[in-house]
């Protein structure tokens, strides 16, 4: 079975077994592009009663599907995904267009702009050196996972605002909406650990304790874990001026940003046995080896301005610093000139200096004829 002719099974025979209130659902298949043009092939299986539902990606299924996984199996799975992704409360796609009910439910991703030329095309974004700020609207958050929509450029334009602005909304929200969470990864590795331990029957503290006594005690931690709550899209928090200003005063030193996907960067505090170019080539393995393409977020590793409040490659420091010495010198050059030519229009010019040193002649020579005119007089009468 070719990859066509998975997808029209999925799509013919999905509703036996689903529920039975699915009997009258609405069922279609659409390519969505989704992170670095990845384009991926939707299902959507939506209510009669509802305006909006997941999308469920085929194309890892039909992996599963070659590799010698049943078809039955298979589409059970899809529909389990269905039910689970099932939304509490239906929302009102019309609100969309409506900016006031949207505008405190704006957030932000970071992508690579490279790899998402095709995505961006129809999308207001934010350079942050070479990667891409999108915006997005949070439309639900369930157990099974978070809902929302992209901003268009179409959107914008209805919205009355413009890039700068939509970028500030984005920012202004984003401790409410995706909160900030910085971890040693030693704290990471216990988070992941912790729900597998206390599956067995253990309790938090029992379970944390245990896990203790497998890691190994870390004094001088190298490496620092920078997400969001939800561990989604977190590579966004980058943006976060006062995330970042924190992480620059609770560390006391410099640090490399190593991106480890779109959903989550580590941080690595600078020291002498720190290579820049076997960090990114860490970063470019891994990439390669073990994150989704879909989830990629770049292969170069990145520091952070806090002075300036800028991230920027790291490759490019020393480009960077020479293009602010540059612009340096320009402003200060400037100043001079504005500063000479002020100092001219302060100064009158000889021309003027003559005409004043004319006029200051006239107004004697205007002042000593009287006074003879009345000395003259003053000896006729004598």
């Amino acid at each position: 079975m070719n990859y066509e002719e998975f997808k029209q099974e999925v799509a013919d025979r999905i509703k036996e077994f689903l529920p039975e209130k699915y009997e009258n659902a609405d069922v279609s298949i659409q390519t969505v592009v989704k992170n670095n043009d990845q384009k991926l092939d939707g299902l959507m299986v939506k209510l009669e009663d509802s305006n909006i539902a997941p999308n469920i990606y085929l194309n890892q299924f039909y992996e599963q599907h070659e590799d010698g996984r049943p078809m039955d199996d298979i589409l059970a799975a899809i529909a389990d995904v269905r039910t689970q992704h099932e939304m509490s409360q239906d929302f009102d796609v019309s609100r969309l267009t409506d900016f006031d009910s949207v505008k405190d439910r704006i957030t932000c991703r970071l992508i690579n702009a490279e790899q998402n030329a095709e995505y961006l095309a129809d999308k207001p974004h934010t350079m942050v050196d070479d990667l891409a700020v999108t915006y997005h609207i949070a439309i639900g958050k369930e157990e099974s996972g978070n809902m929302s929509a992209p901003i268009t450029n179409r959107l914008m334009e209805g919205y009355g605002v413009d890039v700068e602005q939509l970028h500030q909304i984005a920012l202004d929200n984003m401790d409410t909406l995706t909160p900030a969470t910085f971890k040693s990864m030693t704290e990471t590795m216990v988070d992941m650990m912790l729900p597998d331990m206390m599956r067995s029957g253990m309790s938090e503290e029992e379970a944390r304790e245990a896990i203790a006594g497998m890691i190994p005690p870390t004094p001088d931690e190298m490496m620092y874990v920078l997400s969001n709550e939800d561990k989604l899209n977190g590579a966004a928090v980058l943006l976060n001026d006062k995330v970042m200003d924190d992480i620059t005063e609770k560390l006391g030193q410099d640090y490399f940003i190593l991106p480890s996907s779109v959903h989550e960067v580590l941080i690595v505090p600078k020291n002498d046995q720190m290579d820049l170019k076997t960090l990114e080539s860490m970063v470019q393995d891994v990439n390669a080896t073990q994150v989704a393409p879909e989830e990629r977020l770049s292969d170069h590793v990145y520091a952070y301005d806090a002075k300036e409040h800028e991230l920027f490659r790291a490759d490019k420091a020393e480009e960077r610093a020479a293009a602010k010495e540059t612009e340096a010198s320009k402003e200060t050059a400037v100043v001079k000139t504005a500063a000479k030519e002020e100092k001219k229009q302060e100064r009158p010019s000889l021309k003027e200096r003559l005409a004043q040193k004319k006029d200051i002649v006239a107004k004697n020579e205007a002042t000593r004829e009287p006074r003879q005119m009345n000395k003259d007089r003053g000896q006729a009468l004598a």
